[in-house]
């Protein structure tokens, strides 16, 4: 009889108590450029806003603007900053790092399945020693930025694609969701049981 549990964790909203991705740009580039930027792409912010545009587009083209051409190991050295940042503005919830300790100690596999890019995902994962799902970067063979993603934006179905490809879902007799917003709804799907936060 199968007795591996499953713990599924949406980031933004969830975990943590702000949406990142503006956070990430404010942390690392001063509010300035911040302000410039989400200025300059306020177009494609309203359309994604009145659901005309993916999201993921709007994301990939802010961070290719922003960085296309760094460094794998220079993006990543930003995440692991913005993610002591996190912990210490309080942005990433003490029950909720409370709740990945106590899934360990109950044998809980532990995954952060999320729409936010690794640069930042997999220091925090890293961190807790738990494993992500989510949108990953594209990099050259010289390791630098390519200004798009490896994988599709990780929402929604496309969740629920990622996990598949990370585990064989029968192997689970029991999967646990916590998510914060529609993006989610499909991951519930896969859940034996889920919470919205």
């Amino acid at each position: 009889m199968n007795s591996k549990k499953l713990l599924l964790l949406d980031f933004d909203g969830t975990i943590t108590t702000k949406d990142t991705f503006p956070l990430f740009i404010k942390f690392d580039k001063g509010f300035l450029v911040y302000f410039a930027v989400f200025s300059l792409f306020s177009p494609l912010l309203i359309l994604y806003k009145l659901k005309l545009m993916d999201g993921g587009r709007v994301k990939q083209s802010i961070l290719s603007f922003l960085y296309k051409n760094y460094s794998k190991d220079k993006l990543f050295k930003k995440g692991i900053d913005f993610i002591a940042y996190l912990n210490e503005k309080g942005v990433v919830k003490a029950k909720f790092s409370k709740l990945i300790s106590a899934a360990k100690i109950n044998n809980y596999e532990t995954s952060v399945v999320s729409a936010s890019p690794n640069i930042w995902i997999k220091a925090f994962c890293e961190n807790h020693k738990i494993n992500y799902v989510c949108t990953e970067l594209e990099f050259n063979d010289e390791q630098l930025f390519t200004g798009k993603f490896k994988t599709p934006n990780c929402v929604r179905k496309e969740k629920v694609i990622r996990i598949k490809q990370k585990y064989n879902l029968t192997d689970f007799i029991e999967i646990i969701a916590y998510g914060n917003s529609m993006d989610d709804e499909e991951m519930y799907k896969i859940a034996t049981s889920f919470y919205r936060v």
